[in-house]
């Protein structure tokens, strides 16, 4: 191997040591509560809540609506609301009975005469002012956002993409599985939102830990004539197709925005695109300062031992929150 090769490789095993350290792993434990609104008749608005599976059932949220709305008296489960003067500038919160569990929240609101509008709240935020009618302009930032806080927070798929720069190890191999990453997960994610293709989501996302239990297993085995030591981009763009799926999956919670479904979809992968570079990037900052820290260190930690071990770290790192991921899915199968 090139020493060039080596530095690079040496780098990437070091940064599994800072990440070691980071604290627990999750999962998509940091998905939004989401606030559907739509306007059926003149100021009377249909409304439905989506509450993450992890918020326990004594601290299910409760919507506070904007003082001139009321619930219609023949509404079942009060999803019928009467607004006077309709929603513009009114002003939405959650209400937790416990305590807010560090979620964001996300709302959108489809007006009768079309167009929506749409915003994503960081967990800090206590309340959303209706803005006026969606405009383009809007669901490209709104959905662009929400792309970032998916793959930000989606710590499968950044566990997946970390195992791919640990199996490719060069620069040029690292562009290539990740431009392999990137084109597979689009293309299903294109295909799922739009509705051409239908996967129950349960496979899909035990797949995906699956799809990290085998990169992990592939970095510890250290067999350099493998598949997916020889060929990175051929696993990136197989497993790529299933972490697709599983975006779509939490865009299709979200919606598309009501007339503007396609600029939603590409502002939304644009955005995932977006988290996945910035992802990226901060691997390799931490990576360039844990080189400046091996070059103050003992020669013989960046000889082979060194190399050997902490690969064999990075691979527990990688999965055994994966494991951990792929039996909790397999058993929610029947739920």
């Amino acid at each position: 191997m090139k020493p060039a090769n080596r530095s690079l490789h040496a780098l990437l095993a070091m940064f599994v040591l800072l990440l070691a350290g980071t604290g627990d792993a999750r999962a998509h434990d940091a998905r939004p509560v989401a606030v559907n609104i739509e306007e059926v008749a003149p100021n009377v608005f249909h409304w439905s809540l989506r509450v993450p599976p992890t918020v326990e059932a004594d601290n299910q949220p409760q919507v506070v609506w904007p003082a001139n709305c009321a619930t219609q008296t023949n509404a079942p489960q009060a999803a019928l609301m009467e607004c006077k003067g309709g929603l513009d500038d009114g002003k939405f919160s959650l209400r937790f009975p416990q305590f807010n569990p560090s979620l964001a929240s996300f709302y959108r609101l489809t007006r009768l005469q079309g167009g929506t509008v749409s915003a994503m709240l960081s967990p800090t935020s206590p309340e959303w002012t209706v803005p006026p009618p969606m405009t383009p302009t809007r669901v490209a930032r709104d959905y662009t956002l929400l792309g970032i806080d998916h793959i930000i927070t989606g710590y499968d798929h950044l566990l997946f993409v970390f195992g791919l720069l640990v199996i490719a190890r060069t620069p040029k191999r690292i562009l290539l599985t990740v431009t392999g990453f990137t084109m597979s997960h689009s293309i299903t994610l294109s295909l799922s939102a739009l509705g051409f293709v239908h996967v129950p989501i349960p496979p899909v996302e035990a797949s995906i830990a699956l799809s990290i239990v085998f990169l992990a297993h592939e970095i510890a085995n250290r067999d350099t004539g493998s598949l997916a030591h020889r060929y990175p981009v051929a696993v990136s763009f197989s497993f790529g197709l299933l972490h697709g799926l599983g975006f779509a999956n939490a865009l299709g919670e979200l919606g598309l925005a009501k007339n503007e479904a396609v600029l939603s979809l590409l502002f939304f992968n644009v955005g995932v695109e977006i988290g996945q570079l910035l992802f990226i990037a901060v691997v390799f900052a931490l990576l360039w300062l844990a080189g400046k820290m091996l070059r103050l260190q003992p020669a013989h930690w960046q000889d082979g031992r060194w190399r050997t071990r902490s690969e064999l770290l990075a691979s527990y790192v990688i999965g055994v929150p994966a494991a951990f991921w792929l039996i909790d899915r397999v058993a929610r199968f029947g739920e």
